[in-house]
């Protein structure tokens, strides 16, 4: 009776749930770093731009 409980919890269907939980946590991960990598860009996208216009209304003065 013992082998055959050991047997089931180890057969390949039995871990789809786990598969499945770390399958969509991948996922959320994935696209929380692409949605926090897209801020970013547009935040460095806005801060270049700023930077831009102070160097084009202050000339170099040598």
């Amino acid at each position: 009776m013992l082998d055959l409980i050991l047997l089931d919890t180890h057969l390949p269907s039995s871990n789809l749930p786990y598969l499945f939980a770390v399958f969509a946590i991948s996922w959320v991960v994935l696209f929380g770093y692409l949605f926090y990598v897209n801020r970013r860009q547009h935040e460095l996208r806005k801060e270049i731009a700023r930077l831009q216009k102070i160097l084009e209304q202050d000339p170099k003065e040598e």
